[in-house]
């Protein structure tokens, strides 16, 4: 004859707590899981500070004389603004490409926010040419509304992924523009550059050192 053993009516370990470390774990992969769909703060940091700090520099080196750039400066310099915008808009899109729903839609209108902001400081710029605006009033206006194209862009991506480093460059953007314009040229350039371009690297350093901390 056989005795029937009590049966566990728990299976066992269900009433042992979790292990912290592994609690830890999980809570960090999901923290890295969502920092993947934000766009890098370091590395639009870094881009939009070289690209204005070598096209500007290269803007001021060759205006100091006659107040006029180069043109080799100044293809150099729209060639590296639209080469940011581009990288901007392709990093977005690709941080945001695995969101599903609102997000997603979030971030393809983020990302065309952009030639629609750029296409709209083409504009106003020939129209002010086309007024009879002189060229340094023109060049000093298409700074400041790219600065400022840029800033709110940026200002709006910071609100939009409560990303403060974001929301922060767009805000100097913005008034960096904004200074360089009070300034006239061909100081402007030299304002876009330095405090522009080599103020963003240095934002740029503090958050990647911020990040590995």
């Amino acid at each position: 004859m056989t005795t029937e053993q009590p049966r566990d009516a728990s299976p066992a370990g269900a009433d042992e707590a979790p292990d912290p470390a592994d609690a830890l774990a999980i809570i960090a992969a999901q923290r890295a899981r969502a920092e993947g769909t934000r766009p890098s703060s370091t590395w639009i940091f870094g881009l939009w500070g070289i690209a204005w700090l070598v096209g500007y520099g290269a803007m001021w080196l060759t205006a100091r004389d006659d107040r006029r750039p180069s043109v080799l400066a100044v293809v150099v310099a729209i060639g590296l603004g639209l080469v940011a915008v581009t990288l901007t808009i392709v990093h977005v899109l690709r941080r945001t490409h695995g969101i599903a729903g609102a997000g997603a839609r979030q971030g393809a209108l983020y990302g065309w926010a952009w030639p629609i902001g750029f296409a709209a400081q083409s504009l106003i710029v020939a129209g002010l040419g086309r007024a009879g605006a002189s060229d340094e009033v023109t060049g000093l206006a298409a700074n400041a509304i790219a600065a400022l194209v840029v800033g709110l862009l940026y200002l709006a991506g910071g609100l939009l992924w409560q990303d403060t480093p974001m929301y922060v460059i767009g805000g100097w953007m913005a008034l960096v523009g904004a200074a360089a314009a009070l300034t006239g040229l061909p100081g402007s350039y030299l304002v876009m550059a330095l405090a522009g371009g080599g103020g963003m690297l240095v934002l740029g350093l503090v958050s990647r050192l911020r990040s590995r901390a």
